[in-house]
């Protein structure tokens, strides 16, 4: 900045001493050397020291600096654009005092330092909170008052630091040019560079922004933090918030510590190199430069004293690069959602193959040892789309679907070779040895992404091989049309399939014909081996995870062990309508890992009738893994999460002792699966039902059935009349605000919205009681104590 000459008569002396000699010495403003700051305010800052152990004969001693400003300054203000500039000069306060002032010149033999603490009554000690204005100031070890500046000892002016006697030079604010940023965000055709200053270490970062017409920095600052992941910002920066980037080396950059000499620190912003009013709501225009700098790494620290601060940061900016794209992300496929299965056994691989825009998976099923190569030799032999080109090794994998309208065969592309992983990992190709569980996959490498490469030498010449990932949807291939009339399960049992086979008639979670599920639920938990009956019972999920809608998680669930049940009844009762009533839902986590369960339904409460159930699931060999569902009728747990097993009550027309358009209570009793005639459980025709057995699960004591829910597709609307008398009356009905229940005995009643969901539960007094209805929506609600139901309307 250019030096300034003022006369005294127009601006400010602060000048602050310890005490003083007499002796007339005249302080000119033209013989300042040292001038720091901007603003149309100036003064010269005096300071005087008095203490005959200085160096070099100065004593008593004045040192003068000469600064500019606008608006207010405080003492603080003052000392601070001094020793930001001058590194000679330096001062400390304790609390709100001002405690000591030093000027070390080593190169001058200038050591200057107080004996004894700064003061001055006229301003009370406290010099960071004084505004200066047009009063001296006048500081000294001793008596203040009696201290006069214009009878002084020796008068040292202040060199320039940076040598020669004129004035510091304007701090130049770093840029960068445009065409440096490497990593822009944003579209459009106007451009403006955003930089962030760190302190520690000295860092500057740049980005680039794109945009049209105008925008605002904050709309920069956010369109960089939401592209680039290494950055982020905590709150407001201009308040308590902090601004933060993940360096490569795991380091991350933030705010620097307080600076004790100052006091403080935060974020600081400036626009085009000016901090005047610039601030995260500026306007950003085409070529503007926003920067965030720590004050602890500004170069300028000159206060515009009552309205801004002027700051650079001469750290020249580092362009950020742009982030490495993420790993790809191996494209996997469940068990529970293929299609076609090919083989028998207990253990299961998945076969999945990308071509370069299509990538299909099969199921393969088989017991004791087999490879690779015996997978795709058994499928290509069921599958008529697929062939294997290659004995041994493979040429090719060819594909086409005419029944599905394909024209084109799916082949390799040209130039490229089959790849193979098993799990993700690369594997042996057609000799490798399958494992139950595993995910075998042979890709193109035009479908892949190069995850990873490396080298290897040989006879001197380095050769390069690249380890591809797969993140193409796999999906499962349908069952193959041998018809022409369209997909077909194969030929297995007599009963329907899996999900999604023809004639499946598995009811989803969230089908419409659902109107309400199960409000309660009581479990009486089995064993987790029915070997052991006296041995530690199952205790994974509650009975709350049998209640309400059942969800997609195999996770919410409710354990009944070997043997155990679960009783579950309704705000409403089943009826006995058109097509299945009611459908239970098990957490299965494919669709041939299926744990069975008996179901029985109830008017009373009293006396069960069960549904007749069927199984046809050979017995010669203990299941561990996997049952064909096409074997099996009318056994809860037939279809994977998700999906409920339906139940027609028309089924038990011919049963006696049960209302079936009441139905109160649905009972499910798991099925033990093990073959051992001496704890074997047997379906309604003599058949011992095998499944999965064992499947107890020590660390979370789960096994058996899991119940997820039991949904309600029929209902009685009417409920159960008023023939057991819980209710002596419940008036006015409709009632507007106050619903009076008369009972006879004390009760537990619990209050369901018309779609099964409980509102209110209550404790009941013999005789009259009061219930506040004023709150709920009007509509038509269900008051039920123990098997009684009574209807009321809101109005």
């Amino acid at each position: 900045m250019a030096k300034k000459l003022l006369t005294l008569t127009l601006g400010l002396m602060l000048c602050i001493g310890a005490s003083a000699q007499s002796k007339s010495v005249s302080i000119n403003s033209s013989d300042v050397q040292f001038w720091t700051g901007t603003g149309s305010n100036s003064t010269l800052v005096c300071i005087g020291w008095d203490d005959a152990s200085n160096s070099a004969g100065y004593t008593p001693t004045v040192v003068v600096w000469g600064i500019h400003w606008n608006g207010t300054i405080t003492l603080q203000n003052a000392l601070d654009t001094i020793a930001a500039y001058d590194s000679r000069f330096t001062y400390t306060f304790s609390g709100s005092f001002l405690s000591g002032l030093d000027y070390n010149d080593v190169a001058g033999g200038i050591h200057l330092s107080p004996s004894a603490g700064w003061n001055c009554n006229n301003y009370n000690g406290v010099y960071n909170s004084t505004n200066l204005g047009s009063t001296w100031l006048r500081i000294s070890e001793s008596t203040c008052d009696a201290y006069d500046f214009n009878s002084i000892n020796n008068l040292i002016y202040a060199s320039d630091p940076n040598g020669g006697s004129s004035t510091l030079p304007d701090t130049v604010d770093a840029s960068i040019a445009f065409s440096d940023i490497l990593y822009w965000v944003g579209t459009g055709s106007d451009s403006a560079v955003f930089i962030v200053n760190y302190a520690q270490p000295d860092t500057a970062l740049a980005w680039g922004y794109l945009f049209n017409g105008t925008t605002t920095a904050q709309a920069m600052v956010n369109a960089i933090a939401a592209d680039d992941p290494r950055f982020w910002i905590d709150g407001d920066p201009s308040l308590s918030g902090d601004i933060h980037f993940l360096t490569s080396n795991g380091d991350t950059l933030g705010l620097s510590p307080v600076n004790p000499t100052v006091g403080y620190n935060f974020w600081w912003t400036n626009l085009n190199g000016v901090s005047a009013a610039a601030g995260a709501n500026s306007t950003l225009h085409n070529g503007d430069v926003f920067k965030y700098g720590d004050l602890n790494s500004a170069t300028g620290w000159n206060y515009m004293y009552g309205y801004y601060m002027e700051e650079a940061w001469n750290t020249t900016p580092t362009p950020v690069p742009v982030p490495a794209d993420p790993a790809p992300v191996e494209a996997t496929i469940a068990a529970s959602d293929i299609l076609f299965w090919v083989g028998t056994g207990s253990n299961e691989a998945i076969w999945a193959v990308n071509w370069a825009d299509t990538a299909l998976a099969w199921g393969y099923r088989w017991n004791g040892t087999a490879t690779v190569s015996d997978m795709m030799t058994d499928i290509a032999a069921i599958d008529p789309r697929l062939t294997v080109d290659g004995t041994g090794f493979v040429n090719d994998i060819l594909y086409i679907d005419t029944a599905a309208g394909m024209t084109d065969t799916l082949r390799i592309t040209p130039g490229n070779y089959w790849g193979s992983t098993n799990n993700g990992f690369s594997d042996a190709g057609m000799g490798q040895t399958l494992a139950d569980g595993d995910l075998e996959k042979w890709g193109d490498p035009a479908a892949g992404v190069i995850a990873d490469s490396a080298s290897y030498e040989y006879e001197g010449v380095t050769y390069w091989y690249y380890i591809y990932a797969y993140p193409m949807t796999i999906h499962p291939v349908s069952i193959p049309d041998t018809t022409g009339s369209g997909p077909v399960e194969p030929e297995h049992g007599p009963f329907c399939g899996a999900v999604g086979t023809d004639g499946c008639d598995a009811i989803a979670a969230d089908s419409s014909i659902i109107v309400a599920w199960a409000t309660a639920c009581s479990v009486d938990r089995g064993p987790i081996d029915i070997t052991n009956p006296n041995g530690p019972r199952v205790r994974y999920g509650t009975e709350q995870d049998g209640v309400g809608p059942a969800t997609t998680s195999t996770t919410s669930a409710v354990s009944l062990g070997d043997g155990g049940s679960a009783t579950l009844t309704f705000a409403l009762p089943i009826a006995n309508g058109e097509g299945p009533d009611f459908a239970v839902f098990e957490n299965s986590f494919n669709d041939y890992f299926l744990e069975l369960g008996f179901v029985e339904v109830s008017s009373d409460g009293q006396r069960f009738v069960r549904f007749p159930a069927t199984s046809l699931t050979p017995t010669d060999e203990q299941v561990v893994n996997s049952i064909d569902p096409t074997y099996i009728n009318n056994l809860a747990g037939k279809y994977r999460v998700g999906y409920g097993t339906p139940f027609d009550l028309d089924e038990l027309r011919d049963s006696t002792g049960i209302d079936l358009n009441t139905i109160t209570h649905v009972r499910i009793v798991d099925v033990v699966g093990i073959i051992d005639p001496q704890y074997a459980t047997y379906d309604a025709f003599g058949h011992i039902v095998n499944d999965p057995w064992p499947t107890n699960d020590t660390i979370y004591a789960s096994g058996g059935f899991d119940l997820t829910g039991v949904a309600v597709i029929n209902q009685n609307l009417n409920g159960i009349d008023n023939a057991n008398a819980e209710f002596v009356s419940v008036y006015p009905n409709p009632a507007a605000k106050i619903l009076n229940v008369d009972v006879q005995q004390a009760s537990a009643a619990q209050l369901y919205d018309f779609s099964g969901r409980m509102v209110a539960s209550l404790a009941l007094s013999a005789g009259h009681n009061t219930i506040d209805i004023s709150q709920l929506p009007v509509g038509i609600y269900m008051l039920r104590m123990n098997g009684t139901v009574m209807k009321v309307v809101k109005m």
